[in-house]
């Protein structure tokens, strides 16, 4: 006992404390930069990304819905139904029943346009989506609202009237968030159909064809989601980009409350 007592001191006297916090310190930072290094860049749109709400978890109904729609991101789903919450709350949205997510947080190599029904919590059709052309070569990471600027906008719209335009039955869209993407019937950014959005030009190229910052669809795809989706309904499109989220009014006040109110109106 008296030696495990020598031995004891002997660590305080030439063994300090915080020694000890600095070797640990050393090893955390190395399993650190192991860990960050077999992380994949898509992983890594958002540093600032919202650690997962422990109510939100606990909410049956709110955690069915953020599961219930394959190949679209958890926290896309969120969004979109905290948006949609707070367009209803101002009377803006006309087709209730459905909602568009055109999640950006995917290569334009997959599928990443889905029109979803919200009452039976089922993906009515999903599609390749085609993004601006200075928003990225596959992957969109850059937006404005600016005319001109060749790049998609993010956040929330209202779909509108429909039209025949150079790429023949095309859609409105109305931006719905000021200083985001509500310049978008100005810059005339609309729904239509391309050949460039095709597994053909994929394979060719690598990646899709893109826009002027239109969301443009297949050529076989994009009637039926038009006519799906046209006359009022609420249009989504997301990326887990921190200066979007830092502005959006309507994500505002995104909370498990204002996605459990807009659940159980869903369901009634």
């Amino acid at each position: 006992m008296r030696k495990r007592s020598i031995f004891l001191i002997w660590l305080v006297i030439f063994f300090p404390l915080n020694n000890l916090t600095s070797f640990g310190g050393d090893v955390n930072n190395n399993a650190t930069k192991n860990i960050q290094a077999v992380v994949p860049t898509s992983a890594l749109f958002d540093i600032d990304a919202p650690l997962e709400d422990p109510l939100l978890a606990q909410n049956t109904d709110i955690n069915d819905y953020l599961h219930s729609f394959s190949g679209i991101s958890e926290d896309a789903v969120k969004c979109a139904l905290a948006g949609y919450a707070a367009l209803m709350e101002k009377g803006k949205v006309l087709k209730k029943d459905i909602i568009t997510i055109v999640d950006f947080s995917k290569p334009s190599t997959e599928e990443r346009l889905f029109v979803i029904n919200l009452k039976n919590k089922k993906v009515m059709i999903k599609s390749l989506c085609a993004h601006g052309r200075n928003s990225g070569e596959n992957w969109a990471d850059k937006f404005s609202n600016a005319a001109e600027s060749y790049e998609s906008s993010l956040g929330f719209y209202l779909t509108s009237e429909t039209y025949s335009g150079a790429h023949g039955y095309s859609l409105k869209l109305d931006g719905q968030e000021n200083g985001i993407n509500d310049k978008a019937r100005d810059r005339g950014v609309v729904m239509h159909g391309a050949e460039y959005v095709s597994n053909a030009f994929i394979n060719a190229q690598g990646r899709l064809g893109r826009s002027q910052g239109c969301p443009a669809l297949p050529l076989d795809k994009y009637e039926k989601v038009i006519s799906m989706i046209k006359g009022g309904s609420c249009l989504f499109i997301y990326h887990p980009d921190k200066n979007y989220r830092a502005h959006s009014q309507l994500l505002k006040h995104c909370s498990e409350s204002a996605l459990a109110e807009v659940v159980a109106s869903i369901n009634r």
